[in-house]
């Protein structure tokens, strides 16, 4: 049985293939906004290249967000959709918490950051003990805003540049504010694929029907023309 992890959260879109929570294969790469064009075929291609074809999943991970409106809808409808077709286990899993547990650094608070547009972010609070332990829910924030309310040394992850480290340095100082390297910082979905192993172990799936996406941003609406 292998279990696919899907991540279409941000422009970065990642792919993960794992079997009795062993890591097979995983994907990341810069999408764009080319989600529904590159993930089937993507997938197609990882399946390949461990021997495997569709019928051999037997559960399905996806990245719920936050996130951008239009990428987590197509992940969240492929995800349905081969759930659906071979009656699979579906899980969902918070985009932060695979962030925050990609770091697994002790002692520290942990911040996962996702851009959500308009100099604000999406953040929660992680510590990681024996396991990640979430402090806070889900926040759409500045970066000013959740500085001023952390008074300890911290490290942050996920959508990070220079322009955003240095603010946050500037609030916080270089003595407070840790990061990954670049490398250590990207969303890798090997380590959502091990969060929903650990779900799929436990039998805690998720309604197929009822399973959501979480935005925090403002979701894009459709123009509508209005007759004079």
């Amino acid at each position: 049985m292998i279990l696919v992890a899907i991540d279409t959260a941000t422009t970065i879109t990642g792919l993960a293939l794992c079997q009795h929570g062993d890591l097979l294969a995983e994907a990341a790469w810069h999408s764009g906004r080319n989600h529904t064009a590159q993930l089937l075929p993507q997938l197609d291609l990882l399946l390949r290249h461990v021997g495997a074809t569709p019928a051999d999943l037997g559960a399905v991970a996806v990245a719920l967000g936050p996130g951008s409106w239009s990428g987590l809808r197509v992940g969240l409808s492929v995800a349905k959709g081969l759930a659906l077709a071979a009656d699979l286990p579906l899980i969902g899993i918070s985009s932060l918490e695979a962030l925050a547990y990609q770091q697994q650094r002790r002692g520290l608070p942990i911040y996962p950051l996702i851009r959500l547009g308009r100099e604000r972010f999406a953040s929660a609070t992680f510590r990681f003990t024996d396991w990640i332990e979430r402090q806070t829910p889900d926040r759409n924030i500045t970066l000013a805003e959740l500085c001023a309310e952390i008074d300890e040394r911290a490290l942050f992850c996920g959508d990070l540049d220079d322009q955003v480290c240095t603010q946050i340095q500037t609030h916080l100082g270089e003595e407070r504010a840790l990061f990954p390297t670049p490398a250590a910082t990207l969303r890798r979905p090997g380590f959502l694929a091990e969060l929903a192993w650990q779900r799929y172990q436990n039998q805690t799936y998720d309604d197929l029907v009822a399973l959501e996406p979480v935005y925090l941003g403002e979701a894009v609406q459709p123009k509508v023309a209005v007759k004079s």
